[in-house]
């Protein structure tokens, strides 16, 4: 499936980039533009972000050329030496481009800086021919930029999320099989380690998924593979106390059965509340248990409470992801 997903990605990025620069640079040579060939470049360039990218991009390219066509006009005016003059030209533009964090602007503004220096051409045609080629570039990388795999890259987010709640599943009962066999040679820390990784590889999948949409709703992706990668820190923080217990005390068979309970509840559409009830209730029936008699037990009896307070914030982490889901979100996404 991720590899499906890739190449699917890789092939239509790779269509939309050919495609992008040769219409930008046949649209250059229909309008008689100087350079033709440098929209096909701009054009390149620009379909390497996403939507909302690509916008954002076109706005720093139209500002940033003003700025770009002022440093040449000052530098190339005023210094006899052209290669001086260049050099000062792209200094400015490096230090102007760091300052502004508009660093994706630099290659194209370098380019316009080349052709300055090829032609030493100040007229207003030689700069509205500058502007013009970075305008059909930037419009062609736009336009292509719509074309996007929505149901593809949907179907792929919720087969990560399916993926994602069957290895929690999955480690909560490796979990519970340890505290109940004490079983010391277990792969549950490299298994933890993989998931939260992959948690984060899908969190930057659903970001790009979001910034090629026009609307808020696909933050929902973002917010469930980050609540995701939370509880597997959690996780990972129970089973390391889990392991600091030099011996389970007979309480520990309760703490396995409760989060036994708990593991069918872990799907993506399951308010919590339930269970943290179910969970505060135990912790309240503790308080009327007996004190430890000797020290180990008491060392045991506070591990485990420890252990109880991170499975309620594992269940709150997933109640503030539902508490933050919005019903048009749970219409489209819980359908």
């Amino acid at each position: 499936m991720h590899m499906k997903r890739d190449t699917k990605r890789v092939l239509i990025l790779s269509l939309k980039i050919g495609v992008g620069s040769a219409v930008a640079i046949i649209l250059a040579y229909f309008f008689k533009l100087d350079n033709p060939t440098s929209a096909g470049t701009i054009a390149l360039l620009s379909l390497l972000t996403t939507k909302w990218g690509t916008m954002k991009l076109v706005l720093r390219r139209i500002s940033t050329f003003f700025v770009t066509i002022l440093f040449c006009f000052i530098f190339f005016e005023l210094i006899p030496s052209h290669w001086i003059a260049f050099g000062l030209v792209i200094a400015c533009l490096v230090g102007y481009s760091e300052k502004m964090k508009c660093q994706n602007t630099l290659s194209v503004n370098a380019m316009i800086v080349v052709h300055y220096l090829s032609y030493l051409d100040f007229s207003l045609h030689f700069m509205m021919n500058e502007f013009y080629l970075i305008l059909i570039g930037a419009i062609i990388a736009f336009l292509l930029n719509l074309v996007h795999d929505y149901s593809g890259e949907e179907e792929y987010l919720n087969s990560c999320m399916n993926y994602m709640e069957d290895k929690i599943q999955s480690l909560m009962y490796q979990i519970v099989h340890y505290i109940q066999s004490e079983e010391r040679n277990t792969t549950i820390w490299k298994e933890l380690e993989d998931i939260k990784e992959q948690a984060e590889k899908y969190i930057h999948i659903a970001m790009e998924y979001q910034d090629n949409t026009f609307t808020s709703l696909p933050d929902y992706y973002i917010r469930y593979f980050e609540m995701r990668a939370l509880q597997c820190d959690i996780l990972h923080m129970l089973h390391y106390k889990i392991r600091k217990i030099r011996k389970m005390p007979k309480e520990a068979d309760e703490l396995a059965k409760y989060i036994e309970y708990l593991i069918p509840f872990i799907h993506e559409k399951n308010d919590p509340q339930p269970q943290i009830t179910s969970l505060h209730q135990m912790l309240k029936d503790k308080q009327k248990e007996n004190l430890p008699t000797n020290r180990i037990e008491f060392e045991s009896k506070a591990m485990l409470l420890h252990i109880y307070m991170d499975l309620e914030e594992f269940l709150y982490t997933k109640k503030k992801f539902i508490d933050q889901t919005t019903e048009e979100q749970k219409k489209l996404y819980w359908r």
